[in-house]
């Protein structure tokens, strides 16, 4: 659904104010490798993993699945595009439940890679506007990649591709598909705490009532994995 002029300044200026945000939350962290945006396996059985910046607040509960699986359920309060870029609602809460499978690894003397694939289908229910309901569903196609540069310092990257469809009242449906790039890194600070910084961007396109178009899809947070709050 596309926006008014004036709707996309509004919108640019909260993703730049959200930037200068978790850029100032990120400096005070150190580092760490246990992954929940990258492409390693999770090195306990459970982790948690709490993130805020644009366009949502989250928090997701990991689990070490078997063989080459990691998998999470999470929740999510929206006040941003959920995809990045179109479907903007005014405030909403999303249920996902990422499922990450272990491809490939490589360890080289002063670096380890490992490549993932994710599958995170997703609910978003709330107010595009004021009694105007919303409900969109998700498929999120990813590619997420670490590189260990040390043993403190992981460099995430690779890719996202969500694809949203979606429900506004007096509108009708429409959808977003972004091709997003990611960037990013995971810290380790402690033996329990990895705090992290994820940006995605990348060409958002939407369509729908026989339109379409394409703009620039964003999203970024700060958050902290931990683990072994009790038990393993």
């Amino acid at each position: 659904m596309p926006f008014s002029g004036e709707l996309e300044k509004e919108i640019d200026m909260r993703f730049i104010l959200t930037l200068l945000l978790v850029l100032g939350m990120a400096s005070t962290a150190l580092a760490g490798p246990q992954s929940t945006i990258g492409g390693a396996r999770l090195q306990t059985d459970m982790a948690h993993k709490v993130a805020s910046g644009w366009p949502s607040t989250a928090y997701e509960w990991w689990n070490k699945g078997k063989k080459k699986l990691d998998w999470a359920l999470g929740g999510e309060l929206v006040y941003g595009p959920w995809s990045g870029a179109w479907d903007d609602p005014r405030i909403a809460f999303a249920v996902y439940a990422p499922l990450r499978f272990h491809l490939w690894d490589r360890t080289r003397p002063n670096s380890k890679t490992d490549l993932g694939f994710r599958v995170t289908p997703g609910l978003m229910v709330g107010s595009a506007a004021y009694k105007t309901p919303t409900v969109v569903s998700r498929i999120e196609l990813a590619v997420p990649v670490s590189v260990d540069v040390n043993p403190k310092l992981s460099v995430v990257t690779g890719a996202a591709i969500p694809i949203d469809l979606g429900w506004v009242k007096r509108t009708g449906f429409g959808g977003v598909i972004p091709l997003l790039v990611r960037l990013g890194v995971e810290i380790k600070a402690g033996n329990k705490t990895a705090p992290f910084v994820l940006m995605e961007v990348g060409p958002g396109i939407g369509f729908g009532q026989g339109r379409s178009g394409v703009d620039l899809a964003a999203r970024l947070w700060a958050g902290t994995t931990f683990w072994s709050v009790i038990g393993n």
